[in-house]
């Protein structure tokens, strides 16, 4: 729940959620050396050391549903074979690839990873990669639609190390639900998921994405509700104008959607990518909460972002995370998400990425035509 505890670390009192706290003495027994950078994270992070999220985009982005916000759309091999005929030449990260970047990662400190897509569970090889980003390491979180994470999913994912499953349900509303995701039968699959992942004794989380006034429904107060009652947290992501939204303005959430969150926030276990996290505050999440990392090796420092900051395949990871931080829209600790709120950046993003597909179908836009035209603080 969100009630706030005083968790006292090498003469530091940081202040946590209470389940936070829960969480980390576990971790000090399973996974210690994940438990020692989150010691180090909170020794350092006011001298500005960071420690974000690594979201991996993997297998070409592949998925088994077409939903109607996806932001990921663009990536998908079906999309570029549709625009263009030819699915992404580029070359694909291989476990080799990610085997560094988890050196990398340990090294600086990171302990957190995000297998996502598309849809994760769709790789044939999933166990080398969660093998190669060393689950005893790193926590290991599994974004899925939760359409194939049934029982025996759930436990080969526990038995191989993985620490949390993240189902998205965009509606209690079941049929709401399966016309987002353009999947009759898809509610019921992520019911099932959700049970099949407390019975492998899964950390467990459920993300749910918020179109313009939905915070406001009867709907929405249903869903929170149930998370409640069941003990289980929400991740809310909000409708930006990038990806599908950017053809929907109607779906693009407003000051007041976001205001009723926070208020929601102190009631209900909710957070969203500007809540505090492991002790860090709640601000924008560029660079600093989480960067995702393309199929390619090009890294985006925001998920709702199209722009890129380096090409881990290319230099050194530590080298991306230091540019992203000079660059002048993207290290400052902000009170706003500006791909959200800021309407400087959104057109300079939006010009950006417009500008970039007209030369080439592939995304993100490289740093060099894109946040490199707009480089330091």
């Amino acid at each position: 729940m969100k009630t706030l505890t005083t968790f006292p670390e090498e003469g530091q009192t940081v202040i946590l959620r209470s389940d936070e706290s829960r969480k980390r003495q576990d971790q000090s027994k399973q996974r210690p050396r994940v438990h020692e950078k989150i010691q180090a994270f909170h020794r350092n992070s006011l001298e500005g050391v960071i420690s974000p999220i690594l979201r991996l985009k993997i297998n070409r982005s592949l998925c088994n549903f077409k939903c109607e916000h996806c932001c990921e759309e663009p990536y998908m091999s079906r999309d570029l074979k549709a625009r263009t005929g030819n699915i992404d030449p580029r070359k694909q990260m291989e476990i080799s690839d990610y085997a560094e970047l988890s050196r990398q990662a340990d090294e600086y400190g990171i302990f957190r990873f995000v297998l996502t897509g598309g849809e994760a569970l769709i790789m044939k090889n999933l166990d080398e990669l969660i093998e190669a980003v060393d689950p005893y390491k790193h926590l290991v979180i599994l974004d899925t639609n939760g359409w194939t994470f049934d029982e025996e999913r759930a436990r080969w994912f526990a038995d191989i190390g993985g620490y949390k499953a993240q189902i998205s349900l965009d509606s209690f509303v079941e049929a709401e639900h399966d016309a987002w995701r353009n999947k009759p039968g898809s509610y019921k699959r992520v019911m099932k998921a959700i049970t099949a992942s407390k019975r492998a004794g899964l950390e467990l989380l459920l993300s749910t994405c918020i179109v313009k006034d939905r915070v406001f429904s009867q709907e929405f107060s249903d869903f929170t509700n149930y998370c409640k009652d069941n003990d289980v947290p929400l991740y809310v992501t909000l409708a930006k104008p990038v990806g599908s939204a950017r053809e929907h303005e109607e779906w693009v959430v407003t000051k007041r959607d976001v205001d009723r969150l926070k208020a929601l926030e102190d009631e209900f276990n909710i957070f969203t990518h500007m809540s505090p996290s492991y002790g860090s505050p709640g601000k924008c999440i560029t660079v600093k909460g989480i960067n995702t990392v393309n199929h390619d090796g090009e890294i985006v420092p925001c998920p709702y972002m199209d722009l890129s900051i380096g090409n881990i395949m290319h230099e050194p990871l530590g080298d991306v995370l230091e540019r992203g931080m000079k660059n002048k829209w993207l290290g400052p600790y902000r009170d706003e998400c500006i791909i959200g709120e800021n309407m400087e950046f959104i057109t300079f993003h939006n010009d950006a990425v417009a500008l970039h597909l007209k030369e080439t179908p592939y995304l993100p836009v490289p740093y060099e035509k894109g946040f490199g035209l707009n480089e330091s603080l």
